[in-house]
């Protein structure tokens, strides 16, 4: 759904030290890139989202190199919600990816996606992980002098590896799970950025063919008619988060 190209805007969080680092890993699920956005149009893109639940709440930003090129193989998250039992270990989180064709169809990739911790100028702070538990991470909050949570994931970001170099995938999907049955007990899916920040634009796919409604209905503004595709923009990178 997306195409990389140089965003001068962001604040360059990543590097190539740090991309090298990351597990490489190939492309799983149909190759669909007929709903990769037009960079070259006047048309508003959202570099950011957001999604909240009753359990969770997550922004999520795309990464971007020492050479200001977005790489959508990985996705910054800033977790600022979290569920009510995951201090105390009764929950974790583990995130996973989907796409939907213009058809309906939807594919959920049964492999769950990888994270790791990095602070906030982009140094790996853990091993790649594919669940966020506390008690995995409740030493290293320590060590830099956090002692809760909510506070820990306020001052470093989950850097996901979506395993995506195309920008095949659509969607984010975040689950939290029982720590003692290991059912999840509650989902929130979120759009990848890149994608039209005007719903309208983002109805219909860069082939011509109408977007999946189920991708439709996830749009941040899809209740939103505003006035220009700047204003569009505008509310876009309101949703960014840059501390």
């Amino acid at each position: 759904m997306k195409a990389q190209n140089i965003f001068s805007t962001l604040l360059v969080l990543g590097s190539m030290t740090l991309l090298t680092a990351c597990n490489a890993s190939n492309e799983q699920g149909s190759l669909d890139s007929s709903s990769q956005v037009d960079l070259s149009s006047n048309k508003a893109i959202a570099y950011c989202n957001q999604i909240s639940n009753s359990d969770i709440t997550a922004s999520l930003k795309v990464y971007v190199d020492s050479s200001n090129v977005v790489k959508s193989n990985y996705m910054y998250v800033r977790l600022s919600a979290l569920p009510a039992n995951f201090e105390s270990g009764g929950s974790y989180i583990s995130m996973w990816r989907w796409l939907a064709t213009s058809a309906g169809q939807t594919h959920l990739d049964n492999t769950v996606l990888t994270a790791a911790l990095v602070n906030k100028s982009g140094t790996l702070l853990t091993d790649w992980k594919s669940s966020l538990r506390w008690n995995e991470l409740q030493a290293l909050a320590s060590s830099l002098g956090y002692s809760d949570a909510k506070t820990f994931f306020s001052n470093v970001y989950v850097l996901v590896d979506l395993r995506d170099a195309e920008g095949v995938y659509d969607v984010l999907k975040f689950s939290v799970y029982d720590a003692t049955t290991n059912k999840a007990t509650s989902q929130a899916d979120a759009l990848l950025p890149m994608f039209y920040a005007n719903p309208a634009q983002y109805a219909t796919e860069a082939d011509g063919q109408p977007r999946a409604n189920v991708l439709k209905n996830l749009h941040p503004f899809k209740n939103l008619s505003l006035t220009s595709e700047d204003a569009y923009k505008s509310t876009a990178t309101s949703l960014c988060f840059n501390n």
